[in-house]
């Protein structure tokens, strides 16, 4: 009887789960189901492993809408929480680069608080506080090299599949926006190419911040079917660049590329140039007249840049303590009472944008998360094995090619790259962390 007893016990939640999934098979819209049932496997996924779905969250995030990726993180960080109250018992990590992240949030919140839009600030605040939230997640899940290294392949397998869609769009060739180009300066440029980020310089700040994670694996792989399968990522991640004819992204990727290699191993440098020459050389006119086109002070889209920026250093005469406010919306809000003739969301400079919208003290608190960012991880990359010392370099190369990049884009603008870039920084944490624990581990082995 007590065998029997068990028995149906144990049929019990199965049974309810069936008798649940065949009623909404029944009375649900098939997309409504099968939506139910993906994500109610997540749920189940995230709990057994979080790993799991940061890995999904990685893949999934940037081919769903804005809405949708931001629900998906924020899925993730709920269920983090309830695996850390009900599940696991380990403590929180603590790392130096907490406190400039937390001090910027705070400013953040600060900014919103005066923000001469408050309900446009409050569309940013939430991006970052939930990507922040993911950040942390990431810095506390990913505990060992094997997790570590599954998750930036599926990082790069994501950039791909976002480039194989972006090289479809050039077989095609999508019709390029006037806006994007200066057609009497490039006449020969026919399609620039965007993926699913509807601007091709947008998807050219998440190429560039996947790309060196792309080259750090094919650097530190030791199987040659490994090496050969990153060197592919690597190419087609590094076409799709091109293609996207995006200057501030070739610019960013060049600077992130010379810090890898120095990072890595300097006498690089000496081979790096002559191939850079032969491979420019090789180009197509199009994108040879793209390249030249960076030191051509009357190219249309320069001379923009150059129009936005002197505006933007009148906003700052008048605000240059507290900032308009925190996100994209005070700024265009406020930008258009300086001039009513441009229509601009941001300041094409990530510096500046931050100065408007958060003040001085806002600028500097960036700053300050970027040297501490750079001082931690160079001291991990040295103290570090091979693989975290490789890793960490490739992480490093992408953080220094998105903010180079960021010198002629907002780059903190678009929720889905706002979203990267503090998973960049969670691949940057957890690497250090590692790092220490493996230094701390070698010292205890020693003794």
């Amino acid at each position: 009887m007590v065998v029997k007893s068990r028995g149906i016990k144990s049929m019990i939640l199965p049974l309810i789960v069936g008798v649940a999934c065949a009623l909404s098979f029944a009375y649900l819209d098939n997309k409504l189901f099968i939506a139910m049932i993906g994500g109610l496997s997540i749920i189940c996924m995230t709990l057994y492993n979080v790993n799991i779905g940061i890995g999904i969250t990685l893949l999934a995030f940037p081919f769903v809408s804005n809405t949708k990726a931001l629900l998906l993180l924020t899925l993730i960080v709920g269920l983090f929480i309830i695996n850390k109250m009900f599940v696991s018992n380990r403590r929180l990590t603590k790392n130096q680069m907490d406190i400039p992240v937390l001090i910027f949030l705070a400013m953040a919140v600060i900014t919103t608080i005066i923000s001469v839009d408050l309900r446009g600030s409050l569309r940013d605040i939430s991006v970052h506080l939930v990507a922040i939230s993911f950040m942390f997640i990431m810095i506390n899940s990913i505990n060992k090299k094997e997790d570590l290294n599954i998750l930036a392949t599926v990082f790069v397998i994501a950039a791909v599949l976002l480039s194989l869609y972006g090289l479809y769009q050039f077989k095609v060739g999508v019709k390029l926006d006037k806006a994007w180009v200066d057609e009497a300066n490039n006449p020969d440029l026919l399609t620039r190419v965007y993926s699913v980020f509807g601007n091709p310089n947008i998807f050219a700040e998440y190429l560039i911040m996947a790309m060196p994670f792309s080259v750090a694996l094919f650097w530190s792989s030791k199987r040659l079917i490994k090496k050969a399968m990153f060197l592919g990522t690597t190419l087609i991640l590094v076409l799709t660049l091109v293609l996207t004819s995006s200057r501030g992204g070739w610019v960013g990727f060049a600077f992130g590329m010379v810090v890898f290699v120095v990072l890595v191993d300097k006498r690089l440098l000496l081979g790096a140039i002559p191939v850079g020459l032969v491979t420019i050389f090789l180009m197509p006119a199009s994108i040879i007249n793209r390249i030249m086109s960076i030191a051509n002070l009357s190219d249309s889209s320069t001379t923009t840049r150059f129009k936005i920026w002197d505006i933007t250093l009148d906003m700052l005469r008048d605000y240059w303590a507290q900032g308009v406010g925190f996100g994209y919306m005070p700024f265009k809000k406020t930008f258009v009472t300086y001039i009513r003739t441009m229509n601009v969301f941001h300041a094409h400079n990530t510096y500046l944008e931050t100065f408007a919208e958060m003040g001085i003290f806002g600028l500097i608190v960036l700053i300050l998360l970027i040297f501490v960012v750079f001082k931690y991880t160079i001291i991990a990359i040295k103290n570090a094995s091979g693989y975290l010392s490789v890793m960490g370099a490739g992480a490093l190369a992408a953080f220094a090619s998105v903010l180079c990049h960021g010198l002629f884009d907002s780059i903190l603008y678009m929720p889905k790259i706002i979203m990267t870039f503090w998973i960049l920084l969670g691949f940057i944490i957890t690497i250090n962390r590692l790092a220490k624990k493996e230094q701390i581990e070698a010292k205890r082995n020693t003794y």
